[in-house]
């Protein structure tokens, strides 16, 4: 029982530096989201999955808690279906990635509808393991990717079909299926709002504003948005940290800001980092900075934020901007 508890225990801790470590990757590469989220799986949970049987009577997980990929699991929420796959690029750059199951995707191939998501089976990897997870390495786990309307459907499919007692009640199963097809629907249309929305932004004239206005998270948005239109919206707290990145940087009102990022191409940047995904805006700011100020941006943001390891990810990627990388790394 003392094992049970010291395992669990690990567990929970692991999960968490994970979970941490997820976010980091998330605020890293400016990817909006609503929510991350973690479980570990139960001891009596665990047993009663090591227990099961096929139909031949052999056991399914014969190699015991090192052949459950989901002792601990992760569910990455976001606002709009079309960020599922950066996140799961950005993931599977973080981590080592087994397995990559696209259920959405399926479901809409079979012609059929029902629960959808992008589900991932990662491991910490033993080779650079990231700094937050050194003591986790081998630790496999599973992430569940989905929109916010995704993830209400199934919570509540979850709790009235495998903890209620609805059974296979056709009433329910129809009503299930009709709230599946209109949260599909939904979700395109907050793709086609997200798209609409950065189109007019882009193409938007620009107010004359003082030239001494100060730059907040608003009106620094409002900046990238005219500036980079092509690259995808970061979360609204990373705004207020650019804000924060910049100051300390000498520009600190929205003329400055307008003017700086105006006169940046942001090509050459794009083209040294080679992302394997569209980054979100916050992102490309950074980088764009630390190419054009380089070691005296490092020492003047390395403590900006809660990001304990800044310093040492933007020597990294400084090394890739200034390109003397001798082989290929994840952004």
């Amino acid at each position: 029982m003392e094992e049970s508890r010291f395992q669990e225990h690990m567990l929970e801790e692991a999960a968490q530096a994970i979970r941490n470590t997820i976010v980091g990757r998330l605020h890293d590469d400016g990817l909006n989201h609503h929510d991350v989220q973690f479980r570990v799986k139960s001891a009596q949970s665990a047993a009663e999955k090591m227990s099961r049987r096929d139909e031949f009577g052999n056991l399914k997980y014969p190699g015991g808690l090192e052949r459950l990929d989901d002792l601990i699991g992760v569910r990455v929420i976001l606002y709009v279906e079309s960020d599922i796959d950066a996140v799961a690029i950005a993931l599977s750059s973080q981590f080592t990635c087994h397995d990559d199951e696209d259920k959405t995707a399926m479901i809409r191939k079979n012609g059929g509808i029902g629960y959808a998501g992008r589900h991932l089976t990662l491991e910490v990897p033993a080779k650079n393991p990231p700094t937050n997870c050194r003591e986790y390495a081998g630790y496999r786990f599973e992430v569940q990717i989905r929109t916010v309307l995704q993830h209400a459907w199934a919570e509540f499919e979850h709790d009235i079909r495998f903890k209620g007692t609805s059974g296979d009640n056709a009433e329910i199963s129809r009503a299930f299926t009709m709230a599946s097809t209109l949260i599909e629907l939904a979700d395109q249309q907050f793709v086609n709002i997200a798209d609409t929305l950065k189109r007019l932004q882009s193409e938007g004239a620009i107010e004359p504003v003082p030239e001494t206005q100060k730059l907040d998270a608003g009106s620094l948005q409002n900046v990238l948005n005219r500036a980079f239109p092509q690259y995808r919206n970061s979360k609204e707290n990373q705004y207020d940290w650019m804000v924060h990145i910049l100051a300390a940087n000498g520009i600190d009102t929205v003329t400055a800001a307008e003017d700086w990022f105006k006169s940046i191409d942001a090509r050459k940047v794009v083209k040294l980092m080679a992302y394997r995904f569209n980054p979100g805006q916050v992102r490309i700011a950074d980088d764009l900075l630390l190419q054009s100020f380089g070691e005296a941006y490092v020492a003047a943001t390395k403590s900006v934020g809660s990001d304990r390891n800044r310093e040492t990810k933007l020597r990294s990627r400084l090394r890739r901007l200034r390109n003397e990388w001798d082989e290929p790394q994840d952004t």
